[in-house]
């Protein structure tokens, strides 16, 4: 049923829009807005705004006349020319920029928003209730407290992304400019585009931000009213919170702590006479753990007794020979051999005495038995061993780990493993316990992506004196990647990816859509995101990524819309 709803849903949005229209598509643009007073705004010695002036900045022409926008008679963009339209407004408050050269480098904001360049505009953002006073900037764009890149430049908005050469030169989305690139000799024929800019002829690496900024160019306004409701496109307001820290969230499973647990093998093979541990028991370093019979212990034994006995009669033989030596009835000679014999024999002894200890029989006990050892103090977490059992080099008699610390293995998605770092702190929740949260410090993180989950590990070490995470358990961890600051927050549903990009859509009127790219923190339902956009604005969750495939190169999804840029093409 919910297929065939889908399908209908399908017909119905391309009954409404039809064939998509063949025109030439627009490029990157801003709109003039409407603004405040002029005399609020520094003009050029040609009647506009130093940044925006295609007569100032000649590289901006490029980019009016590829949208259309061009008046031939002045060498202005038309919606702005100073001589047709010498009423004209700029730098309105709270509008976008009015051309990708709108940038305040000195203070890292637009320039039409700039209040330390312009203070005559303080009091309309604190009118409208836009203002951060701590930092003096309007608070949707302050450089402090919501950082975002500068606008890209002139020939990073003039660039088409689906074809790889500049838009106001692209013969496939302006099919018109053929005749004219013919006609000067400079076509491609069997590419399709202009020889001198051919993106397989002659491939160039597109200027920095383009797709960002070809992506923001396009303005999505739905063909007919009915396909808003039909599609279900739903929107949240952005909200504003004062303190948020960016988080990684990520399964977690728990282990015991790798350097502070040990498995228990026989060093030399044998059988257990004596278990002298239960499980679950807690022991000390050095307390005994199993008593084992072996024939090689026995030998070994065996070895030590001879080695005393020679000992003895060494002792003995010398303190004779020193007696002789008093008397003068023997030579020093005769003593010094005596005294190496000795050396010798108490070599032999220690040999013997310390293959027992390193097998765990140096201390008195039957023929052929030694003890095994707690390495470690911790609990007995593990304890196959039985008594008779023959116990060799392969098989584990016990696990002895101290769980007062854990480890917390978390699989972090490849696309935000960037974000995480060792030294950060690691909060985590255990299925089944809503009661209790543990807290830990990322100590390790892996070096390798893995091929199967597209994840990486993320180490953290958890203390547990309570002794309630268990080994194996799992559990939600979020990594905090981030001191707490100021943000804006947004479903996380709201939040598309397009490309390399991660793109919200901001409805700014009946049916009428702007993509913004966003810098997103988290992973939960909620995130931070940094960007162009501020409290208040009405972000579309439901029904995203029908708008996501209008503004996708060559998505089949395209058609349903049309795509323009904002203000209109």
């Amino acid at each position: 049923m919910r297929r065939q709803l889908v399908s209908v849903l399908f017909l119905l949005l391309v009954t409404a829009c039809g064939e998509r229209s063949q025109a030439p598509r627009p490029v990157a643009s801003k709109a003039a807005p409407a603004a405040v007073s002029p005399s609020a705004v520094d003009r050029c010695e040609h009647g506009m705004p130093p940044a925006i002036c295609p007569k100032c900045n000649p590289a901006l022409a490029t980019v009016y006349q590829s949208k259309g926008d061009w008046c031939e008679e002045h060498g202005f963009p038309e919606s702005l020319c100073p001589i047709c339209k010498p009423d004209v407004k700029f730098l309105d408050v709270g509008e976008p920029a009015a051309a990708p050269a709108d940038w305040c480098g000195g203070h890292g904001l637009p320039e039409s928003k700039c209040t330390k360049c312009h203070p005559v505009l303080v009091e309309k953002f604190k009118a409208a209730g836009d203002w951060c006073e701590e930092h003096g900037f309007p608070e949707s764009v302050c450089p402090v407290c919501n950082p975002q890149a500068p606008p890209t430049a002139a020939a990073a908005a003039d660039w088409c992304v689906e074809h790889g050469l500049p838009e106001s030169k692209c013969t496939k989305c302006n099919p018109s400019l053929v005749k004219e690139y013919k006609a000067a000799g400079d076509f491609c024929v069997e590419h399709g585009f202009p020889d001198s800019v051919c993106p397989v002829c002659h491939p160039v690496k597109p200027p920095e931000g383009a797709e960002q900024a070809a992506l923001e160019a396009r303005t999505v306004r739905l063909k007919s009213p009915d396909i808003e409701a039909a599609a279900g496109i739903a929107t949240v307001t952005v909200q504003r919170v004062d303190a948020v820290t960016s988080s990684v969230e990520c399964t977690a499973r728990l282990a015991f702590h790798g350097d502070r647990v040990a498995e228990i093998h026989a060093v030399v093979p044998g059988i257990v006479r004596n278990v002298r541990v239960e499980l679950g028991d807690r022991v000390e370093a050095g307390g005994d753990l199993f008593e084992l019979e072996s024939i090689h212990v026995g030998e070994i034994q065996a070895e030590l007794q001879t080695a005393r006995e020679g000992v003895r009669v060494a002792k003995t033989n010398l303190a004779r020979k020193r007696e002789l030596l008093a008397s003068e009835l023997t030579s020093r000679r005769q003593v010094e051999l005596a005294e190496q014999d000795l050396i010798t024999a108490q070599a032999h002894a220690n040999a013997a005495q310390a293959g027992l200890k390193l097998v765990g029989a140096a201390r008195l006990s039957a023929s052929g038995r030694y003890t095994l050892l707690a390495p470690l103090a911790g609990t007995v977490v593990r304890r196959p061993a039985v008594l008779g059992i023959l116990a060799t080099e392969d098989i584990s008699l016990a696990t002895i780990a101290d769980t007062s610390v854990m480890w917390a293995l978390c699989d972090v998605p490849e696309s935000s493993a960037s974000q995480v770092a060792v030294g950060q702190t690691m909060q985590l929740s255990v299925d089944g316990d809503t009661e209790s949260s543990f807290a830990g410090e990322v100590t390790w993180i892996a070096a390798e992506v893995d091929p199967r989950t597209r994840t990486v590990t993320a180490q953290a070490e958890l203390p547990n004196p309570s002794g309630k995470l268990r080994a194996n358990q799992f559990g939600l961890a979020r990594i905090d990647t981030s001191a707490a600051k100021p943000a804006v927050t947004v479903p996380r549903a709201a939040v598309q990816r397009v490309g390399k990009l991660d793109v919200v859509f901001v409805r700014t009127g009946p049916g009428v859509y702007e993509p913004r790219v966003v810098k997103r923190s988290g992973d939960g339902e909620v995130v931070a995101v940094t960007g162009r956009l501020k409290e208040g604005d009405a972000v579309v969750t439901t029904g995203a990524v029908l708008l996501r495939t209008e503004v996708m190169p060559g998505s089949i999804g395209a058609g349903c819309c049309e795509v323009e840029p904002p203000g209109g093409g």
